[in-house]
């Protein structure tokens, strides 16, 4: 009797140990984790679909263990060269630069359609008003100056009458627009819909003249395309599962954004609805399309140099995902 006590005791320590090791030993997925850097330029709207593919899990169940991080003007460029960051999500700053000789690469867009408003004190009603006044733009010589200039022009006003004035963020932005230190402000969402219910004037919006730009996407160094292919092809794999989750699971979205950026209810309802417009099926504009893009930018003199898209922009890695998707 005592001896089958004894074995029965024995047993027991076994499996609590067992256990035990089991609880703190690190999974075999964790270990297998890739440090990636995403990074992303403003706090908006237009880079959601990364915050959520990190913030719902879905960046780790591609193997991935992303760190987000804001950066911007020539900072972003700067990080890109030195390996410091592996991703960019605003694609026009690196494909500029990939012009200019950078060995940079466009790899994806998941969205199309440009997310720009231009939001104004309520005294000023119509483009006109902003001549000889200033401008706010969250960086000179990127997606959003070259979208504020080309939304003046369409609305019949010379873009040098107007002082650009770059804040460094959307929120400096958004604080010299309440504060009357500029006249109006170039904002994405969710600023352009808060400020516009605080009694703001909407001029002027892309979503008015359906301009088409790669406003969110990824870019990142030739060499990674190379050498950490199966890294690349993850990342894509990841975004487009973000991108669908995106699309069918509106009342977490729309409880995600109003957390996030800490709005009303119905605001964040708006944001996303909006924010979904545009967004691209296969994370492709086409390169045609995508030429004409920087071309018409370029003879407008809203860019610095001509931008040779197929030389910046590599789709092979994602048609290869396409291809498994099918």
């Amino acid at each position: 009797m005592n001896g089958r006590n004894t074995r029965h005791e024995r047993l027991a320590v076994c499996i609590a140990v067992i256990g035990l090791l089991l609880i703190s030993a690190p999974s075999s997925r964790a270990q297998e984790l890739k440090k990636v850097r995403i990074g992303y330029p403003a706090f908006s709207m237009t880079f959601l679909t990364f915050f959520v593919a990190k913030d719902a899990g879905i960046y780790k169940k591609h193997g991935l263990d992303v760190d987000l991080v804001q950066l911007a003007g020539a900072v972003q460029i700067s990080a890109l060269v030195a390996g410091e960051i592996d991703y960019l999500t605003g694609i026009t700053g690196p494909l500029v630069a990939a012009a200019r000789g950078l060995p940079f690469k466009g790899i994806m867009v998941t969205h199309e359609r440009t997310l720009f408003w231009l939001i104004a004190n309520p005294d000023i009603r119509r483009a006109e008003d902003l001549i000889g006044k200033i401008v706010a733009v969250d960086r000179l010589a990127t997606l959003q100056d070259i979208v504020a200039r080309d939304l003046v022009k369409r609305k019949g006003v010379n873009p040098e009458q107007i002082t650009f004035l770059q804040t460094g963020s959307v929120t400096n932005s958004v604080q010299s627009l309440t504060q009357g230190s500029v006249a109006a402000a170039v904002l994405s969402l969710p600023h352009n819909v808060v400020m516009t219910r605080k009694g703001f004037r909407e001029i002027a919006s892309a979503n008015e003249f359906n301009l088409r730009s790669a406003s969110g996407g990824m870019a990142t160094r030739e060499a990674k395309l190379k050498q950490e292919s199966a890294q690349v092809k993850a990342v894509i794999r990841a975004t487009f599962e973000a991108m669908e989750f995106n699309r069918r699971e509106r009342s977490w979205m729309v409880s995600y954004i109003q957390n996030k950026w800490k709005i009303a209810p119905g605001i964040a309802e708006e944001c996303y609805r909006a924010w979904l417009n545009g967004f691209t099926s296969d994370g492709k504009i086409p390169l045609k399309d995508f030429q004409e893009i920087y071309d018409a930018a370029y003879a407008a003199q809203l860019i610095p140099t001509p931008v040779p898209v197929q030389k910046v922009v590599d789709y092979t890695l994602l048609d290869e995902v396409l291809k498994e998707r099918r």
